[in-house]
Order: C-alpha cells, then structure tokens, then sequence
C-alpha cells in the first residue's frame, strides 16, 4: 500500500467516525518525521456534502515508522490508550462534576489503531487553527511559563481527584502503560554521566563550590538516577510524560497575547509525581531568571490545582498538600534535569539537518543509537555547555543535588 493510499483509507475512517456520509477526500501523501523520530506525520482534509451542511475538516494524521527505535510499538500503545480510554474517563468524570468551565487543553482524537503493521492516530490539525510551536532553541518567557504551569495545575487536579474517587478504575485504566523513560534513562546512563561530567569541568572555572556538589552527585549518578527517576511518594496521579515545548502548541490573540495551548503527544504518561512532568518541561525549556522564580511559579501552579480540584469535589490538601509538593521537588526533579539535559541537545540542533541525517540511516543501524549519536553535534553550540551549567547550578542552590 503506498503512502497515498493509506492516507485515504485513514482519511475514510475519520470521515465514519465523525459521521460524514458523503464527502470527497484530500489526502498529502508527503511525509514529515515527527521531531522525536518515533512516528511518521501526514495531513489531509475530508470535504463533507451531507444534506445538513457542507464543512471541511483538516486532519494530521501519525502512523507507525518503518523504521523503528525499541521503544516505539510501546509508544503507540500508550498514546491509543489514552486518547481512546483514559481521557474520555477524565472527560466524562469532569462533567458528571459539573465544573464551570472544563479542562479542555487536549487535543480532539478522531480514531485510532493499534492493528500490527496499521498503528495509527488521527487528530484534527491544530495548525489549521493558528496553532503553532514555539521555537524550540529559545528559552520560554514568563507569560508561557505562567500558561503551562497554570495548564498542569489543572491537568494534575482532574487525574488526581478521578484517581481518590475510582481507584479501581483509575488502576484498571492506567496498568497498560509501558513506563518508557525508565527504559530511556536506563538505556542512556552511561553517556548521559558524560555529559553531566563535561558541564561539571565547565562549572568548575566559575564555581568551585557548586562543582564539588556537582562531583559529588556523579560519584553516586547511577543511584542518583533511580532515585530521581522512580517516584516512591503517597502523591501520585496520571501524568502527561513528554513535557518539553515542541509538546506543546500555542494559539495567540492578533494582540500577541496568549489565547490558548494544547498539551500533545501523551506517549509517555504513566503514574508518577506531578514533579516530573513539571521540572521536565521548566528545565528543559526555561532559562536563568526563571529558575530563580521556581517557588513563584510552584505557588501559581498549586492555585490553579487546588481551584480545579475543589470544583471537582476534592479536598487539594489531601490529594496534594503543597509543601509535599516543594519537598517531592527537591528529590524527584532530577528526572526533568536528567530529560534537560537530552532535549537541550536536541534543541539547539537545526531540524532540517537532523531529519535529513535520520534520513541517511541505514536499515541496519539501531535507530535509537543514531538519534542519540545525531544530536550530540548540538554540543558544539556556543550556549550549550552555558544553558546545561545554569540548569545543574540551579539545582545546587535548590538543593536537588
């Protein structure tokens, strides 16, 4: 089947799902990779004739590489699961609450598969809607920090309260999960030391003190690792896993100002901490004078779950007191600290460069190997070794490490 052919034959199931009964079908047959190489992208539209009225809808549309990382049948799977089982359950429970205005930063998902050979997801295309990403090489500003802290706070009140209230269904639903970072990080120990030893000797020219934590730290990396990586808490609820900003798509006002986001991608979610998901996505995306602002923005973060979690019936002190949540920071966050300093490698390389590299692989090679082998070029950025220092520095001063 060539690539045409299966855009339209996912093209037709969307249209059933929606109930388009007569409609004409666009499919792109041109191919783009997704930024993390685990899936191929599409785009095409679905132009409805139905008596009752004539619409377009525009989809994107991520299927299943040929070519494939260990990981990535197991991403799949947790990504179907979540949009066709998890979040309908969230959805479905914020509305039996009555809440004023629901969460609603999700994505729409038409249809999906996990069919051998046809794994598929079909969402509406966000870009189609003036939603974009943000430039991945730069540091997020305060009004986008303040919008994603504000979205997780929401997010993590609504998994948190269905979890108190449907335990068993909260296990039933999130058991399938396949806990994909602890397979990354454990893949990746020991050229991640590496790179945690090359910022150190940066640090050391500038900061003697913070270098003999730092030192400190790697003496015992691998134990560090488990620690920072394996939550082992009583707070815990279903987390949205792949934090960093190309995750994340904005919508703006023609003023500039921000209108709207949606959290994307959700391959990785599992039950943990909301300290992960939150010190992935600031570490790997935020920047000095915002790591100096960590307790403004935990503090605006917990008003936003407790006013979602008491709208939904739940008590936040006991779902998640914050002063757990500042505590929980100090030792689990060394899971975003350890993602940072992999996507910041990913960051600062150019993408074209990157995808026409992926390109170039051989059939043979490990493709998870080649993406890491590939981004280790972004080392040579003039900012590199400063933006990872600041993060590691950061973490010194908070007492992570």
């Amino acid at each position: 089947m060539t690539a045409s052919e299966r855009v339209q034959e996912i093209l037709k199931l969307v249209a059933e799902a929606e109930g388009v009964q007569t409609c004409e079908i666009f499919a792109n047959d041109t191919v783009f990779n997704g930024d993390g190489g685990s899936s191929e992208c599409f785009r095409g539209s679905i132009q409805s004739k139905d008596a009752n009225g004539a619409k377009m809808i525009k989809v994107f549309i991520k299927v299943k590489p040929p070519r494939q990382m260990a990981i990535t049948g197991a991403v799949f799977i947790n990504e179907v699961n979540f949009y066709s089982k998890i979040y309908p359950e969230l959805d479905r429970f914020q509305r039996l609450r009555g809440v004023e205005q629901p969460f609603d930063k999700i994505p729409k998902f038409f249809c999906g598969s996990l069919e051998e050979s046809r794994e598929y997801l079909a969402f509406p295309d966000l870009q189609a809607e003036n939603y974009t990403l943000f430039e991945k090489s730069q540091p997020l500003d305060e009004k986008h920090l303040q919008a994603i802290f504000a979205t997780y706070g929401k997010f993590h009140a609504l998994t948190f309260a269905y979890k108190a209230s449907n335990p068993e269904k909260y296990r039933e639903l999130t058991a399938p999960a396949f806990d994909i970072y602890g397979t990354l990080l454990e893949s990746r120990t020991k050229d991640m030391k590496g790179t945690f030893q090359t910022v150190l000797d940066y640090i050391k020219d500038t900061d003697q003190q913070g270098a003999d934590k730092v030192q400190m730290f790697l003496d015992d990396f691998e134990t560090s690792r488990s620690r920072g990586c394996k939550y082992e808490g009583q707070y815990s609820a279903w987390n949205h896993g792949d934090c960093w900003s190309n995750n994340l798509l904005f919508k703006y006002l023609p003023n500039g100002d921000l209108e709207d986001l949606k959290l994307l991608d959700h391959q990785c979610g599992r039950d943990s901490t909301p300290v992960h998901d939150l010190s992935y996505c600031f570490y790997s995306g935020a920047s000095k004078p915002d790591f100096d602002k960590l307790d403004y923005y935990l503090d605006l973060y917990y008003h936003s779950f407790s006013k979602f979690a008491k709208e939904l019936g739940a008590d936040p002190d006991k779902l998640l007191p914050l002063e757990a949540l500042k505590s929980d920071w100090k030792k689990y966050a060394l899971m975003g600290i350890y993602m940072a300093f992999m996507v910041w490698e990913f960051k600062l390389l150019d993408k074209n460069e990157f995808q026409a590299r992926i390109a170039e692989t051989s059939k043979g090679q490990d493709m998870m190997e080649e993406f890491f082998d590939i981004i280790k070029k972004s080392r040579e950025h003039p900012s590199y070794k400063k933006t990872l220092a600041d993060i590691l520095i950061h973490a010194v001063e908070y007492g992570i490490i």
